[in-house]
């Protein structure tokens, strides 16, 4: 099925346009949007679009093989899915198509808190693949409960994001009526009607639901009343004192996601985190950010030898994996392009956007004369 889809979408751009034809427009601005007036976002793409690479074609390489190693594990190519809140709104069941996904082509899939499928679900198709992304609740008995179901099903990889200490402002959200809990509008059945496929879905799986979270909800089942209860529990901003506290409470890997300084990095790496991801949200918390392009090699330079540095935000292609691998990543994550493909085609979209990322890169690397992806930094500057 993946190979016939080559043909239909063999880039990431063609998943984002039948993705656009697929759901409808509420859920789409929601997708590819950022916040305020969309400045980081275009920051990101116009930062990556400046990195370029040197060629060494009389020094070849042998065939480039995608192969990595993060915080001791080996992975087969050093990419990985970032935390998805809420995925079900853009296609039912995204999170398990990306979970199964993952473990099939060996790479890291990190489930969001705010994920419209359990851990436990996640883990059953994901394996030793899960990754877990913390928003730590205020509730000490709930942020340990998490943890814990977190380790019961072999999650090893606990990834904490510090850069949501107030939700970001959206304005085609609030235009949209996506708020919590959803407002519903003619303008929303309208453009619902228009996009059957997705309605039609959607109606068969329900409307999704934080699942993570529903253990704790008392089987509250009001939307206006499940909106107040994550408002209230989900609103402890992660400071250094949180992540002191998450550090002796987590004895796997801890990971600090949203780290955009080098003053943030050396306090990460003073806890004894395991890894970072230089990350600014995709450009959806602060539209002012700077880009991960522009921290990357300061922040390597600066904690690159006390832990691993990983990447995410604005990736749209292979070409940008390799960007950011030779500024100096580990391993680069990202969300939306995962997005577009099961929007596009399903569960097989998800493989498909990890096929494309896989292709381009290696096309990228035996281009260069590279022949692993941590050697991609000989080829910059």
């Amino acid at each position: 099925m993946v190979s016939k889809l080559n043909s239909r979408a063999p880039s990431i751009a063609d998943l984002k346009r039948r993705t656009q034809k697929r759901i409808p427009k509420f859920a789409y601005q929601y997708l590819v949007g950022g916040c305020n007036s969309d400045q980081a976002v275009a920051r990101n793409r116009h930062c990556l679009d400046e990195v370029a690479l040197h060629p060494a074609y009389l020094s070849r390489a042998k065939t480039a093989s995608l192969a990595t190693t993060a915080l001791g594990v080996q992975y087969d190519a050093p990419f990985g899915i970032a935390p998805l809140g809420l995925s079900g709104l853009i296609w039912p069941k995204a999170a398990e198509y990306h979970a199964t996904a993952a473990k099939k082509a060996n790479i890291p899939y990190v489930l969001s808190t705010l994920a419209s499928t359990s851990i436990e679900q996640a883990a059953a198709c994901a394996g030793s693949n899960l990754w877990f992304q913390l928003y730590p609740p205020k509730d000490q008995e709930i942020r340990l409960d998490l943890m814990q179901r977190a380790r019961q099903v072999g999650c090893n990889n606990l990834v904490v994001t510090i850069d949501v200490p107030v939700a970001g402002r959206r304005p085609n959200d609030i235009k949209n009526g996506l708020s919590v809990p959803p407002k519903i509008t003619l303008n929303s059945i309208y453009q619902t009607l228009l996009r059957p496929s997705w309605a039609m879905a959607t109606a068969l799986n329900g409307m999704p639901q934080f699942a993570n979270m529903q253990p704790y909800m008392n089987k509250l089942s009001n939307l206006e009343d499940v909106a107040n209860y994550i408002r209230s529990t989900l609103k402890e901003p992660v400071d250094l004192a949180m992540l002191k506290e998450l550090r002796q409470q987590w004895t796997g890997n801890l990971i600090v996601k949203g780290v955009l300084s080098v003053e943030d990095a050396k306090l990460v790496a003073s806890i004894n985190a395991d890894a970072l991801i230089v990350s600014n949200h995709g450009g959806r918390q602060l539209d002012l950010a700077h880009t991960p392009v522009e921290m990357m090699q300061e922040i390597v330079e600066a904690v690159g030898d006390k832990l691993e540095v990983f990447v995410d935000s604005g990736v749209e292609s292979g070409v940008d994996i390799a960007r950011y691998l030779a500024l100096g990543a580990k391993l680069v994550f990202s969300g939306r392009p995962y997005m577009y493909g099961v929007g596009a085609f399903g569960k097989e979209g998800a493989d498909q956007c990890i096929d494309i990322f896989s292709l381009e890169l290696e096309q990228v690397m035996n281009q260069l004369g590279c022949s692993s992806p941590h050697e991609l930094v000989k080829f910059i500057n």
